[in-house]
């Protein structure tokens, strides 16, 4: 009956569309219970479940009446539009013309696509031009206001007006309540819509308590462009210290991005007072040919230590590049220029590196039989200041390996030889290689054998992999004619202990035999869940001994490397590795870490300890350990922590430490609050240990308050 009722109904509004010839060229399509048409004046009344339809818009209400003279529509009881932007009108009386294009609204309620809201006693809303709502009230918040709940802010006005072609919200006579409490009174406030993305202004003030700078202030202005480009002002008052601008340009092309900054300022530095400094930090990056991919950094600072007092950047390098970058299925190409500079008071001019330029090339192809994998590397660079060495240094790398049986037992060989020049055109005075042009050949090879085992019982299943190879690197050894400058920092680990050459640069290749010896293990248990672990050493057969290997460089033996790591009850993560003395099993280097989830606790606890004969001129083993944890109070509530000790020496030395306490604004999202604490222990000139205290409240379209270099410093830390 009711479907037979639709149907007379559906016909009924047919010869509605007849009679008004405006409704029937807009296309909007009627539906209700009962309709009535006066055949004098064309009017019409629809009552019972009136729904009106055209494009993507919706019009419900319990009656409707048409106008035929005026042209109009009056809705009445429970009256709800939704226009072509998804927005959700609703009011007890609504009046739209015949295209839905202008409505007048009493007691209107408006909900758009990004959950915030309009409420006022009357609306006058014009589609794609200005919107009046008298007696409004405006809030971001997602709440369900029209079932009473609290916005935890909105704002009140005597008058508000949207407009739409400039995307704006003007409130006039306007005052800000925080959970019903009035806070602050405007007589004029205006702010983007939810459509905006950048707009040209002033950006939120930013504020900043430090027991070094005192109170600082700065408050950006920005300009927009065009679409694909725009510029930015920030000038920063710091009360104790100075001024400082920093200026910042962007532009987007199809393949390309350019963003620039410029930092510029009279402040107090280490030589005097109100010194005039600049910084520039730029990046243009770009894709061009055959999918070469360009990057290219310009950083320089005028003073090596006010980015970094000022809290404009905590690096203590700048590095400025040009490196184009290219990756095929098969192949590898690289080509860097760059230039160093330290921003430490101690490091001296020939110190800071220059490469002039750096070529490298990689091809990796099937060899001459199945099984085969033939690499070939070609690597060229010009290096100067590293460390007082200027140096030259031509390099092809040939590397073939072969799969010689693939059973039970799988065993891999492998051949290479690398040969190198050198041009070594300057070397610090203390040191003992040469200036010279020098040649080297060094031929490789290895046999490894390999058989795993599949072990299974009731508490799980387990892979147990031991691994020997034998290994040959010949050659002359001109270690000591050579400066090692790409493999200084080489240790052994369970990643190169089975590499052919393990020290991965070209500088150090020390000619000697050696068996390296090593078992992997991957298991499931019902207990520690995936658990995976290697143990491995390596026995020096002919030859000297390398750096790098132990601390006692005279044993025949490397270190033990191994490692561990375990999931139990998939709550908690436990990983460990470290480096063990072959003679009395002493921990020369180790690294544990420990994290998880308990409730609404998350943490992770991180432990390192490095044997002081790693660096040089060291008093004493090195020792950290570094807590950070995260926990949910509940309604949007959080704290962060983080907290470094320095445990060399055997003591126990607070480090530097973080914490926030934040608030997301609960299910509701449109306000944020972070209270923030950063103790910095760092000292360099004029750079003192500082306490720095952050407040931030982000109100959502409104911009917010903030210094927050807490909340980022944590989150990346966790």
């Amino acid at each position: 009956m009711v479907t037979l009722l639709r149907g007379v109904l559906i016909a009924l509004s047919g010869l509605f569309l007849l009679i008004t010839p405006a409704l029937a060229e807009a296309e909007i399509g009627f539906e209700a219970d009962a309709v009535t048409v006066n055949q004098d004046d064309g009017s019409m009344l629809a009552t019972g479940n009136v729904v009106m339809t055209q494009a993507a818009m919706t019009l419900r209400a319990d009656e409707v009446r048409y106008n035929r003279e005026d042209d109009v529509a009056v809705a009445t009881g429970n009256v709800e539009f939704i226009d072509n932007d998804g927005a959700v009108h609703r009011a007890d009386i609504m009046t739209l013309d015949t295209e839905f294009t202008h409505i007048v609204a009493e007691t209107l309620r408006s909900r758009y696509p990004d959950n915030s809201f309009f409420i006022a006693d009357e609306g006058d809303i014009v589609s794609g031009g200005t919107s009046i709502f008298d007696s409004s009230r405006f809030s971001a918040c997602n709440c369900d206001f029209e079932n009473g709940e609290t916005p935890i802010w909105d704002l009140r006005a005597t008058s508000t007006r949207h407009i739409a072609e400039t995307k704006t919200i003007v409130h006039s006579n306007v005052r800000m309540h925080i959970l019903n409490v009035p806070i602050g009174y405007l007589p004029y406030l205006a702010h983007p819509d939810w459509t905006v993305r950048r707009r040209t202004g002033f950006l939120a003030p930013s504020f900043l308590l430090s027991s070094d700078l005192g109170f600082s202030t700065s408050i950006p202005y920005f300009v927009v462009l065009g679409d694909t480009n725009d510029l930015e002002f920030t000038p920063y008052r710091f009360q104790r210290r100075g001024l400082a601008v920093k200026t910042r340009y962007r532009q987007k092309w199809d393949r390309s991005d350019l963003n620039v900054a410029l930092y510029t300022g009279s402040l107090n530095t280490f030589k005097k007072n109100r010194e005039s400094v600049a910084a520039l930090d730029g990046i243009f990056s770009t894709t061009i040919g055959d999918d070469w991919n360009v990057k290219m950094r310009a950083r320089r600072s005028s003073q090596d230590t006010f980015m970094r007092r000022y809290k404009f950047n905590s690096d203590t390098w700048l590095k400025s590049s040009a490196v184009a970058e290219r990756i095929k299925s098969d192949k590898y190409y690289y080509v860097e220029v760059s230039d160093m500079q330290s921003l430490s008071s101690g490091t001296a001019a020939d110190h800071e590196p220059t490469i002039l330029p750096h070529v490298f090339y990689e091809d990796v192809k099937p060899g001459f039989r199945n099984g085969q994998t033939l690499k070939t590397e070609i690597n060229a660079i010009q290096l100067d200041n590293d460390e007082g060495h200027d140096m030259s240094r031509w390099v092809g790398n040939v590397e073939i390996t072969d799969r010689l049986s693939d059973g039970p037992v799988k065993t891999d060989a492998r051949a290479g030889v690398i040969g190198s020049y050198y041009s070594i055109q300057k070397n610090p005075a203390a040191a003992a290689t040469k200036t010279d042009d020098l040649g080297r050949i060094t031929p490789m090879a290895s046999v490894s054998v390999r058989y795993p085992l599949a072990v299974s019982t009731k508490r799980g299943t387990a892979i147990v992999e031991p691994q020997v190879q034998f290994a040959y690197v010949g050659g002359t050894d001109r270690t000591a004619d050579i400066p090692n400058r790409d493999s200084a920092d080489y240790r052994i680990d369970p990643a190169n202990l089975f590499l052919l050459n393990r020290y991965q640069g070209y500088d150090y290749l020390r000619p000697g035999s050696r068996l390296d010896m090593g078992v992997s293990v991957q298991a499931n248990t019902s207990v520690l869940g995936r658990v995976s672990g290697f143990m491995g050493v390596s026995q020096r057969l002919s030859g000297k001994p390398s750096t790098g290997l132990a601390v006692n460089e005279n044993s025949s033996l490397s270190d033990y490397v191994a490692s561990l790591s375990a999931k139990p009850f998939n709550k908690v993560s436990v990983s460990w590795s470290g480096r063990l003395a072959p003679d009395d099993l002493k921990l020369n280097e180790s690294k544990t870490s420990l994290s998880g989830t308990v409730s609404k606790l998350s943490y992770s606890l991180e432990h390192m300890q490095l044997a002081k004969p790693y660096f040089k001129s060291a008093s004493s083993d090195l020792e950290e350990l570094t807590a950070s944890f995260t926990y949910s109070l509940g309604g949007g509530w959080k704290v962060i922590g983080r907290q470094v000790w320095n445990l060399s020496n055997g003591k126990t030395v607070r480090d530097s430490s973080t914490a926030a306490f934040s608030w997301t604004g609960g299910l509701q999202d449109c306000l944020t609050i972070d209270f923030g604490y950063d103790r910095d222990l760092d000292t360099d000139r004029d750079i003192k240990a500082d306490d720095q205290f952050t407040f931030t409240m982000n109100f959502k379209y409104l911009g917010s308050i903030s210094k927050d270099v807490i909340k980022s410093t944590l989150l990346s830390n966790n």
